[in-house]
């Protein structure tokens, strides 16, 4: 009833089309680590990876694909939501860039402990109320949560005990 794809004769990889698979990945999705597009490239050209590696080389050397630039962008965008700095290493790290980067951006972050105190006092509001918890089991809980979130177990067990009368 319909036409098979398995009729169609199998196209041969190049270079060039390994090239032109990593640029059309590129535009439509964005940046993406050298880890990341060469792991896709991986998968879609597993019968011969020769030419996996050059291409990917090309776009570095052409500043198309550039990890500091790809770390330095997902950093700031993550360092705007609620997640502490441990989080946003270990995002980076799944993304399989290099640990020097990952302490370079996040080191270049601009936030203080108070910065990190405000957005971890906003999820254990959130979660867990505006009073400061007593129930040793409920303590823990919100500080595994909090820690989870990627705050320090200083900043977590401060918030977990603070007050809305108290100040910072």
């Amino acid at each position: 009833m319909y036409n098979r794809k398995q009729d169609a004769k199998p196209q041969v990889i190049s270079y060039d089309r390994v090239k032109s698979y990593m640029l059309w990945l590129i535009e439509r999705y964005g940046d993406y680590s050298a880890k990341t597009l060469l792991q896709k490239a991986n998968l879609l050209f597993k019968d011969d990876k020769q030419f996996n590696e050059p291409a990917l080389e090309y776009l570095k050397e052409r500043g198309i694909v550039d990890d500091r630039r790809y770390a330095e962008r997902l950093t700031m965008s993550l360092s705007e939501k609620n997640i502490g700095a441990n989080k946003i290493k270990e995002k980076l790290y799944a993304k399989g860039l290099s640990s020097q980067i990952i302490n370079e951006c996040v080191s270049a972050i601009e936030t203080s402990d108070k910065d990190y105190f405000e957005k971890a006092l906003i999820l254990k509001i959130r979660k867990f109320g505006e009073e400061p918890i007593e129930d040793i089991k409920v303590k823990q809980k919100a500080l595994r949560h909090l820690i989870s979130k990627g705050f320090s177990y200083s900043i977590a067990n401060k918030v977990i005990g603070y007050s809305a009368d108290d100040d910072y």
